[in-house]
């Protein structure tokens, strides 16, 4: 009876321990998506502004959060669908760090001072 009783308990705690797990990972997933969500705008808008080009985005890479607070965001520019452009957006700052992508994109930068980021 008694080893009945322990093993009932063990399967409860387990149990729990894996719903906590996966809650907690179904959370840390929405909030990644937040901080892409509020990202695009503001990588389309750089883009739109430091480029005069529009990105379409397509997918997303976080770096761990531990390291630090950086998603790269990757996407195309409207009409070369085949050139993969990256940005490098700070959540935390919101703020874009960095764009990389082929060099005649990267070479049509407007030499403005980046005052607004």
């Amino acid at each position: 009876m008694k080893k009945r009783k322990f093993w009932i308990t063990v399967l409860i705690l387990l149990s729990i321990l894996v719903g906590v797990f996966y809650y907690m990972q179904y959370a840390s997933n929405v909030e990644k998506e937040e901080y892409v969500q509020s990202g695009i705008p503001i990588g389309q808008d750089y883009i739109r502004k430091y480029y005069n080009a529009e990105f379409i985005y397509k997918n997303n890479e976080f770096i761990g959060s531990y390291v630090n607070s950086t998603v790269y965001l990757y996407g195309y520019i409207k009409g070369n669908e085949d050139q993969v452009i990256s940005i490098a957006y700070d959540y935390k700052k919101k703020e874009v760090l960095d764009v990389s992508g082929p060099d005649w994109f990267i070479d049509s930068r407007n030499p403005r001072k980046n005052s607004d980021y």
